[in-house]
C-alpha cells in the first residue's frame, strides 16, 4: 500500500453508465463484466493511470475491477447497501451485503469474490487499531487472520463488505483462486449476509462486538 500514490479521478456519471448497461444486459455474466471492464480501462483517466503500469498490474487491475462489475450482473442474489451500526465508533460510512432474494442453505455466493494480500508490520499497525475510544478495538474489519501461516492480511474485493455476527448466517468458502461465502442457514429477501470473524476477533469473547446479535442479547461494546 502506498497511501502517497495518487489515485485516478473518473466522473461518476461515466462509471453510472459503464454499470447501467450492465444492469440491463442479457448476455452472460462473463462477457458482460468483461465488457464492462473493457470500458472502465478505456476511461482517459484510467488509461493514465496505468500507463506506466506493467501488463501484470494491468490485468490484476481488470480482474479486480471485474469482481465489484460482477455484483451488478442481473443474474447475482446480493447488493452492497449502507448501513450505520458501526458509524458511531469508527467514523466512518460503513457498508454491508443484503440478499435481493430469498437464499437456501448451501448456496454458494459466487459473485462475491475476495482475496488476501500481505501486509507489514507498519501497515497492520495502521490498520487494525483505532484511538478514537479505545486502543484495543479494532477499526478496520478487512483485516482477517490466516491461522495455517499465523499472520494477518488485508482482505480485498467485495467480499470484505460481509460484516460480522455473532449468529453468523455465511461461512467462508474457498472456490479456486478466491474467497467466497456459503449460506449456512435462510436467508431472507433483504436480509444481511453476514460472517463469523471469531471468537475474540473484537476484544476478549468479543466484548466489543457491535454486531446485531450482541445487541439483542444486551452484549458487546
Amino acid at each position: 500500500m502506498d497511501p502517497s500514490r495518487r489515485l485516478p479521478k473518473t466522473s461518476g456519471k461515466d462509471l453510472l453508465q459503464i454499470v447501467r448497461r450492465l444492469v440491463i444486459s442479457k448476455e452472460p455474466l462473463n462477457h458482460a463484466t468483461r465488457r464492462s471492464v473493457d470500458e472502465l480501462l478505456m476511461l482517459p483517466p484510467i488509461r493514465y493511470y496505468l500507463k506506466s503500469c506493467t501488463q501484470r498490474q494491468i490485468n490484476a487491475f481488470a480482474t479486480h475491477a471485474s469482481r465489484y462489475f460482477e455484483l451488478y450482473h442481473p443474474s447475482g442474489c446480493i447488493e452492497i447497501a449502507h448501513t450505520s451500526r458501526y458509524s458511531h465508533r469508527t467514523g466512518k460510512s460503513e457498508l454491508c451485503i443484503l440478499a435481493t432474494r430469498d437464499l437456501a442453505p448451501g448456496t454458494v455466493i459466487t459473485e462475491l469474490k475476495g482475496s488476501m494480500a500481505n501486509l507489514t508490520e507498519e501497515e497492520e499497525r495502521e490498520l487494525k487499531y483505532t484511538n478514537l475510544r479505545n486502543s484495543e478495538v479494532r477499526r478496520d474489519f478487512s483485516v482477517i487472520h490466516s491461522t495455517q501461516i499465523k499472520k494477518n492480511h488485508l482482505f480485498l474485493g467485495p467480499a470484505r463488505f460481509v460484516n460480522h455476527d455473532c449468529d453468523n448466517n455465511c461461512e467462508l468458502f474457498r472456490e479456486g483462486r478466491y474467497i467466497t461465502f456459503r449460506v449456512i442457514r435462510p436467508i431472507r429477501l433483504g436480509e444481511e449476509l453476514t460472517a463469523h470473524y471469531g471468537d475474540s476477533y473484537f476484544g476478549r469473547k468479543n466484548c466489543h462486538c457491535l454486531c446485531e446479535t450482541c445487541e439483542k442479547n444486551g452484549r458487546g461494546g
